[in-house]
């Protein structure tokens, strides 16, 4: 990993410096705790404790939406330990303008691979039809065994033997088809077919996955995260993240009475239209500023070689034992493709996979750790600190009387350790602020009117 050290004197501007302060948000995903709602507040913070508007570090960037608003004014530097964050970002900083690729659209269409994954998932797809027309009939049954059984990934473990006849039938046939293919199993529809999209959803977005690894390289990182905002658009789950598939019954083991609903709401979207809308918005995207850089590294690296044109070091990190991981899987198997073990978990006895078919290695986050988050903490402090540069550290209070989700590290703990390496330390809030939840309106936990603020410390 290189980062360059040199002094930069200034941000290069191209065109016009006034369209930066006209520049708008963008959503690549559906993200938990996403910030869209308060960047302007965030850049507002920013600018008022540096109005020369040096470069600035996004140093948990996520789904990227901090670094997009402030490239247009600032140089950033986006990281994340995640691989898909990096796709994004880089799709977001450095944009590919060349309307040539928007042609992919017709190629993915047209992908001479299509009619081959298609005829390999044939058995599974016209099996999920017909169960889906019983259903609308009022015979629940066999599709709840088919979003509890249907992975392709459990069948070839042999954890899918609670299966009903058919279901087996119609696994073990698209089985031997994907086996005859002259190119690996189809991955989108190995890992998530039936379970987060139809198994038409997730063949089509193997015909894109293949079309993309073809493709220039110039042109696939692009097409990578036209696909990412894709599959985040229409994941069939509450909240579109990966954290848990639908879960078919009530607590009683009834079939839900809206599971038809639930179901025909993202499975029946083409995922070539999403596509296709999504490849036109990204190459839309316009960069003012240039000289941004994406790393897909640990935090603690980036902090050892900041440069020295760096002014602000803005973090956003967890705050409770929710791993980001656990909701974002999908879309780094996506990135990767490297198709992982997923880890298996026991109830009742026996072994079974995880419900959200995690992956084994998914990468877990010390600041969602109780007994790691301290020292994470303080190796953010202590390396800002030293490096004389400012911190914007993201915090989310919570209601300690409601059911909110405690936090790691409570906001008194964070001032006290701060307070040990900088010698201003002041919060700033922007009033009410309520963050999105990815679940049903019911479980909602409760919100603080408060409910994020910005530590500014700085020596």
């Amino acid at each position: 990993m290189l980062l360059n050290l040199t002094d930069r004197s200034s941000v290069a501007l191209r065109g016009n410096p006034q369209i930066a302060d006209e520049f708008g948000s963008f959503r690549a995903i559906h993200y938990l705790g996403s910030k869209l709602r308060m960047l302007e507040f965030i850049k507002g913070v920013a600018d008022k404790e540096d109005p020369s508007k040096g470069a600035i570090i996004d140093l948990f960037s996520g789904a990227g939406s901090v670094s997009h608003y402030f490239s247009n004014s600032r140089r950033v530097i986006s990281v994340d330990i995640q691989e898909y964050s990096k796709v994004i970002c880089k799709a977001l900083l450095n944009p590919c303008t060349d309307k040539e690729i928007l042609k992919y659209g017709d190629r993915m269409r047209l992908s001479s691979i299509k009619p081959k994954i298609e005829k390999a998932i044939y058995p599974l797809i016209e099996y999920e039809k017909n169960i889906i027309e019983l259903g609308e009939k009022g015979d629940l049954e066999p599709l709840c065994n088919f979003l509890e059984y249907c992975s392709l990934y459990g069948f070839i473990d042999g954890l899918s033997q609670n299966s009903k006849y058919p279901l087996k039938v119609a696994l073990n046939n698209s089985m031997e088809l994907i086996n005859e293919l002259d190119s690996n199993i189809p991955l989108a529809t190995l890992y998530f077919g039936g379970v987060y999209y139809s198994f038409e959803q997730s063949a089509h977005i193997d015909v894109i996955l293949n079309e993309i690894n073809n493709a220039p390289l110039k042109y696939q990182n692009i097409l990578m995260a036209a696909l990412l905002s894709t599959a985040s658009d229409i994941v069939n789950t509450v909240g579109k993240q990966f954290a848990q598939p639908i879960r078919p019954r009530k607590k009683n083991g009834d079939p839900k009475p809206k599971l038809i609903q639930q179901l025909s709401k993202d499975r029946t979207l083409c995922v070539f239209n999403k596509f296709q809308e999504w490849l036109e918005k990204y190459t839309n995207q316009k960069q003012f500023v240039t000289g941004h850089e994406v790393h897909c590294i640990d935090y603690r690296n980036i902090l050892d070689n900041i440069p020295n044109d760096v002014n602000i070091v803005y973090a956003d990190p967890p705050y409770t034992r929710d791993h980001y991981s656990r909701f974002y899987h999908g879309l780094e198997t996506l990135c990767l493709q490297d198709y992982p073990k997923i880890s298996e978990t026991t109830i009742g006895g026996s072994l079974r996979l995880s419900r959200g078919l995690y992956r084994l290695e998914r990468h877990q986050s010390p600041f969602c750790i109780k007994s790691l988050a301290p020292k994470a903490f303080n190796d953010l402090f202590e390396k800002v600190a030293g490096s004389g540069k400012t911190l914007m550290l993201s915090y989310s209070p919570y209601d300690k009387d409601a059911k909110a989700h405690p936090r790691v590290m409570e906001l008194e703990q964070l001032m006290l350790l701060a307070n040990k390496y900088f010698n201003y330390v002041k919060t700033h809030s922007p009033g009410v602020f309520i963050h999105s939840k990815l679940n049903h309106s019911e479980k909602h936990l409760k919100a603080s009117n408060n409910s994020e603020i910005i530590l500014v410390c700085r020596n």
